[in-house]
């Protein structure tokens, strides 16, 4: 009895491999500093479907389960920065999400961590899956911020991404507001749902002409876009001959093709205002100016003709 309350309650590493491969998370562990991988757990050959010998070292296992090479650089950096310091002690390894190509073929998103163990000359690193926690976030996020007809961003991806930009202290913008012309007599003849299909096909054109710059639909038949450039003034001339150029061919459904046009209304960071809601309202008043003319094309902001 005194002998079993003075053994030790683990001896070596068959009794710690024990220990860790009843953990549920996938978890490794590999010597220091030549990044020998020495254990996985059944956690980890479950997760991701790799043999336990499928990886000699840290590097191997970066080389297959990371499908990016971005990401790889840097995962390799970060271990042997973390592995050259002279430390002692234990070290946290922060958490970073990461994406494991896995032996099937597919890819989970994982959270990693680890901890150092300096004097042992061990790093060991974990793996939690949190894929359908990053489903439910990307799902969350494209309700809130993706317009569900056409799948470009909305009202409130706009106010975000003008956030941004103010963070970047951006030195000019510009602010598009775009309308269709002729759109109406395209639901009044075919009915919202094919109506619904002539959105997303311009959807899909007003990408192509306004790359880079973010496009957005407000609702309806109107778009906005925000234009971030040294140039902005110069840039939205060009994008606005782009759109003319996307639209100069109609738009076809089944057998059937409609012609439509673009309206857009134009204001000037700084020039005419220093803060989304008032670049909106002034790249409103100069397209209602110009659709009141009854002409298509773009109208810049002037507060003197409003």
């Amino acid at each position: 009895m005194i002998d079993r309350l003075n053994r030790p309650i683990i001896e070596g590493h068959e009794d710690l491999h024990l220990i860790l491969d009843a953990v549920p998370t996938p978890l490794s562990w590999a010597t220091m500093p030549d990044g020998r991988i020495r254990f996985v757990n059944r956690a980890f050959t479950k997760t991701f479907g790799y043999h336990q010998d499928a990886f000699a070292t840290v590097d191997d296992w970066i080389d297959v389960a990371y499908p990016e090479e971005e990401k790889r650089c840097r995962a390799r950096m970060r271990w042997r920065e973390i592995w050259n310091r002279a430390q002692h002690g234990t070290t946290e390894v922060p958490p970073e999400e990461i994406d494991v190509l896995c032996a099937d073929g597919k890819t989970l998103t994982v959270q990693h961590r680890g901890i150092l163990l300096h004097e042992a000359g061990v790093a060991i690193a974990t793996f939690e899956d949190i894929s359908a926690r990053k489903l439910a976030e990307d799902a969350l996020r494209r309700i809130a911020f993706e317009d569900p007809l056409t799948g470009l961003p909305n009202r409130r991806a706009l106010q975000a991404r003008w956030t941004e930009a103010m963070a970047r202290q951006p030195t000019d913008l510009a602010l598009m507001i775009l309308d269709l012309d002729r759109f109406k007599p395209v639901n009044d003849r075919f009915g919202h749902e094919i109506g619904d299909m002539v959105l997303s096909m311009v959807a899909r054109r007003l990408e192509g002409a306004t790359a880079p710059a973010f496009v957005c639909r407000l609702g309806g038949d109107e778009f906005a876009i925000l234009i971030e450039h040294e140039d902005a003034a110069g840039e939205a001339e060009r994008v606005c001959a782009a759109i003319a150029a996307a639209f100069a061919s109609p738009f076809t459904v089944g057998e059937d093709t409609t012609p439509l046009g673009a309206a857009i209304g134009i204001s000037h960071y700084r020039a005419d205002a220093d803060n989304l809601s008032d670049l909106l309202r002034h790249a409103d008043e100069a397209l209602y100016r110009l659709k009141r003319a009854g002409r298509s094309g773009h109208e810049w902001y002037a507060p003197q003709l409003v």
